[in-house]
Protein backbone atom coordinates (compact mmCIF):
# COMPACT_ATOMS: atom_id res chain seq x y z
CA UNK A 1 0.00 0.00 0.00
CA UNK A 2 1.69 3.68 -0.91
CA UNK A 3 0.80 6.65 0.72
CA UNK A 4 1.23 9.62 -0.60
CA UNK A 5 3.04 12.85 1.17
CA UNK A 6 1.23 15.32 2.67
CA UNK A 7 3.43 18.40 3.75
CA UNK A 8 2.45 19.96 7.63
CA UNK A 9 2.64 23.22 8.39
CA UNK A 10 4.96 23.94 11.10
CA UNK A 11 1.92 24.38 13.62
CA UNK A 12 -0.18 21.68 12.54
CA UNK A 13 -0.06 17.67 12.46
CA UNK A 14 -1.55 16.87 9.00
CA UNK A 15 -3.22 13.21 9.94
CA UNK A 16 -3.15 10.40 6.62
CA UNK A 17 -7.21 11.49 6.44
CA UNK A 18 -6.14 15.40 5.59
CA UNK A 19 -7.21 16.09 9.10
CA UNK A 20 -5.24 19.21 10.88
CA UNK A 21 -4.30 18.77 14.69
CA UNK A 22 -2.74 21.59 16.41
CA UNK A 23 0.24 21.19 17.72
CA UNK A 24 1.44 22.25 21.20
CA UNK A 25 4.66 22.82 22.11
CA UNK A 26 6.27 20.12 24.28
CA UNK A 27 6.24 21.22 28.20
CA UNK A 28 8.84 18.57 29.39
CA UNK A 29 11.32 19.63 31.46
CA UNK A 30 15.29 18.38 30.92
CA UNK A 31 16.08 16.36 33.75
CA UNK A 32 17.74 18.02 36.69
CA UNK A 33 21.51 17.56 37.16
CA UNK A 34 22.29 16.49 40.81
CA UNK A 35 25.93 17.39 41.89
CA UNK A 36 28.02 16.07 44.11
CA UNK A 37 31.48 17.16 45.77
CA UNK A 38 33.95 14.68 44.80
CA UNK A 39 37.94 14.98 46.32
CA UNK A 40 39.34 13.06 43.29
CA UNK A 41 39.01 12.50 39.27
CA UNK A 42 38.53 8.48 40.35
CA UNK A 43 36.05 9.25 42.74
CA UNK A 44 34.31 11.57 40.16
CA UNK A 45 34.65 8.61 37.33
CA UNK A 46 33.29 5.61 39.63
CA UNK A 47 30.79 7.65 41.02
CA UNK A 48 29.36 8.34 37.12
CA UNK A 49 30.12 4.85 36.10
CA UNK A 50 27.56 3.52 38.78
CA UNK A 51 25.17 6.42 37.91
CA UNK A 52 25.45 5.51 34.32
CA UNK A 53 24.59 1.58 35.37
CA UNK A 54 21.93 2.87 37.19
CA UNK A 55 20.62 4.94 35.10
CA UNK A 56 20.43 2.58 32.35
CA UNK A 57 18.72 0.30 34.55
CA UNK A 58 16.15 2.47 35.30
CA UNK A 59 15.25 2.95 32.10
CA UNK A 60 15.26 -0.77 30.83
CA UNK A 61 13.09 -1.39 33.76
CA UNK A 62 11.05 1.85 32.51
CA UNK A 63 10.69 1.16 29.27
CA UNK A 64 9.47 -2.56 29.88
CA UNK A 65 6.91 -1.30 32.04
CA UNK A 66 5.66 1.23 28.98
CA UNK A 67 5.86 -1.38 26.68
CA UNK A 68 3.20 -3.59 29.03
CA UNK A 69 1.33 -1.31 29.08
CA UNK A 70 0.56 -0.13 25.82
CA UNK A 71 0.14 -3.67 25.07
CA UNK A 72 -2.30 -4.66 27.47
CA UNK A 73 -4.34 -1.22 26.23
CA UNK A 74 -3.60 -1.73 22.51
CA UNK A 75 -7.46 -2.25 21.61
CA UNK A 76 -8.75 0.03 24.07
CA UNK A 77 -6.39 2.92 22.58
CA UNK A 78 -7.75 1.75 19.19
CA UNK A 79 -11.31 1.85 20.07
CA UNK A 80 -10.42 5.72 21.33
CA UNK A 81 -8.45 6.66 17.89
CA UNK A 82 -10.72 9.44 17.33
CA UNK A 83 -10.17 11.40 20.62
CA UNK A 84 -6.38 10.48 19.51
CA UNK A 85 -6.55 11.84 16.30
CA UNK A 86 -8.18 14.90 17.91
CA UNK A 87 -5.18 15.94 20.31
CA UNK A 88 -1.26 16.40 19.38
CA UNK A 89 -0.71 15.38 22.71
CA UNK A 90 -2.17 12.30 22.59
CA UNK A 91 -1.24 11.82 19.04
CA UNK A 92 2.79 12.31 19.86
CA UNK A 93 2.58 10.38 23.03
CA UNK A 94 5.67 7.92 22.84
CA UNK A 95 5.34 4.03 22.77
CA UNK A 96 8.43 2.26 24.20
CA UNK A 97 8.33 -0.42 20.94
CA UNK A 98 11.05 -0.46 19.20
CA UNK A 99 11.38 -2.11 15.76
CA UNK A 100 13.77 -2.94 13.58
CA UNK A 101 15.10 -4.24 10.37
CA UNK A 102 18.11 -6.75 9.83
CA UNK A 103 21.22 -4.89 7.98
CA UNK A 104 19.17 -1.32 8.41
CA UNK A 105 18.78 -1.69 12.03
CA UNK A 106 16.37 0.76 13.31
CA UNK A 107 16.96 3.44 11.06
CA UNK A 108 13.21 5.03 9.64
CA UNK A 109 11.32 2.87 13.16
CA UNK A 110 12.85 5.20 15.69
CA UNK A 111 10.89 7.23 18.33
CA UNK A 112 7.21 5.25 17.41
CA UNK A 113 4.07 7.90 18.53
CA UNK A 114 0.69 6.18 20.14
CA UNK A 115 -0.20 8.35 16.79
CA UNK A 116 1.91 6.48 14.19
CA UNK A 117 0.53 3.14 15.43
CA UNK A 118 -3.20 4.48 15.16
CA UNK A 119 -2.54 5.76 11.73
CA UNK A 120 -0.85 2.47 11.08
CA UNK A 121 -3.17 0.18 12.48
CA UNK A 122 -6.52 1.81 10.24
CA UNK A 123 -4.78 2.01 7.30
CA UNK A 124 -2.30 -0.88 6.58
CA UNK A 125 -4.26 -3.36 5.81
CA UNK A 126 -3.14 -6.63 7.71
CA UNK A 127 -1.83 -4.38 10.70
CA UNK A 128 -5.19 -5.14 12.69
CA UNK A 129 -5.68 -8.91 11.76
CA UNK A 130 -9.03 -10.96 11.90
CA UNK A 131 -8.78 -14.85 12.03
CA UNK A 132 -11.45 -17.19 10.64
CA UNK A 133 -13.14 -16.84 13.64
CA UNK A 134 -13.66 -13.32 14.20
CA UNK A 135 -10.52 -13.10 16.91
CA UNK A 136 -9.08 -9.97 16.19
CA UNK A 137 -5.22 -9.07 16.88
CA UNK A 138 -3.31 -5.98 16.43
CA UNK A 139 0.77 -6.02 15.27
CA UNK A 140 2.56 -4.23 17.41
CA UNK A 141 6.06 -5.44 16.97
CA UNK A 142 8.18 -5.84 13.73
CA UNK A 143 11.14 -7.17 12.95
CA UNK A 144 13.02 -8.97 10.17
CA UNK A 145 15.04 -9.05 6.89
CA UNK A 146 13.70 -6.98 4.01
CA UNK A 147 15.60 -9.01 1.76
CA UNK A 148 13.92 -12.34 2.07
CA UNK A 149 11.00 -11.43 4.25
CA UNK A 150 11.33 -13.82 7.13
CA UNK A 151 10.23 -12.02 9.87
CA UNK A 152 9.31 -12.45 13.96
CA UNK A 153 6.74 -10.08 14.72
CA UNK A 154 3.78 -9.93 17.77
CA UNK A 155 1.02 -9.04 17.44
CA UNK A 156 -1.70 -8.58 20.32
CA UNK A 157 -5.24 -10.06 20.81
CA UNK A 158 -7.95 -8.23 22.67
CA UNK A 159 -7.31 -9.68 25.80
CA UNK A 160 -4.21 -8.42 26.33
CA UNK A 161 -2.10 -11.46 25.73
CA UNK A 162 0.02 -11.27 22.55
CA UNK A 163 1.62 -13.69 20.55
CA UNK A 164 4.70 -14.12 17.70
CA UNK A 165 3.40 -13.99 14.49
CA UNK A 166 4.77 -14.39 10.85
CA UNK A 167 3.39 -11.52 8.02
CA UNK A 168 3.46 -11.77 4.51
CA UNK A 169 4.66 -10.13 2.63
CA UNK A 170 6.56 -8.66 4.97
CA UNK A 171 7.68 -5.57 2.69
CA UNK A 172 4.00 -4.16 3.11
CA UNK A 173 3.92 -3.83 7.16
CA UNK A 174 7.75 -2.41 7.35
CA UNK A 175 7.54 -0.16 4.63
CA UNK A 176 3.87 1.54 5.49
CA UNK A 177 4.82 1.49 9.50
CA UNK A 178 8.28 3.35 8.20
CA UNK A 179 6.54 5.59 5.65
CA UNK A 180 3.97 7.12 8.79
CA UNK A 181 6.71 7.08 11.50
CA UNK A 182 8.54 8.89 8.94
CA UNK A 183 6.42 11.89 8.72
Amino acid sequence: MMLKETPSPSDRIVLLDGRELTAYPCMLKEPSIVSRRVSSVEEFLALEAQQSKDVKLAAKEEAKAQIRLFIENAFFLYEHRKQVFSDSRMFLSPVAVQNGLAYTGTSGFTNPTLGVYLEWWVNCEGALRVDDNGVRSLVYYLAGSPLSGANSCAAVFEDGKSEKVSLRPFCEYWRSFMHINKR
